[in-house]
């Protein structure tokens, strides 16, 4: 008999890859390319929905943790990337969010 979790050496794999590739790519461009890659794929109506629906739970989770302690900001990025790879205007939009954060972190390293 095989074990429930046969397929998750194989996913972390593949979870390892695309963190590689998204990490490789220039900021300002890191979620448009990670878009480009999964709209590649072909996938069903049933699985892009649910990509959807995690997206946006993990948004409300994470921001509930940002309200009381806990990760609230990496559980909102996480969401905030799955709904990304299903649409290209939250794609841009996550990476001009992404200048803009690097331009504050700088600024307020100098300062």
């Amino acid at each position: 008999m095989r074990p429930v979790f046969c397929g998750l050496p194989g996913m972390l794999k593949a979870l390892k890859r695309n963190w590689q590739q998204f990490k490789r790519s220039r900021p300002g461009r890191r979620f448009q390319d990670h878009y480009r890659r999964k709209n590649g794929e072909r996938i069903g109506a049933l699985w892009r929905c649910a990509l959807l629906v995690s997206g946006a739970a993990l948004c409300l989770v994470g921001l509930f943790f940002m309200a009381v302690p806990g990760p609230g900001i990496p559980i909102l990025v996480l969401g905030a990337a799955l709904i990304a790879q299903q649409s290209a205007g939250t794609a841009r939009l996550l990476d001009r969010a992404e200048l803009s954060l690097r331009r504050l972190v700088r600024s307020r390293g100098r300062g």
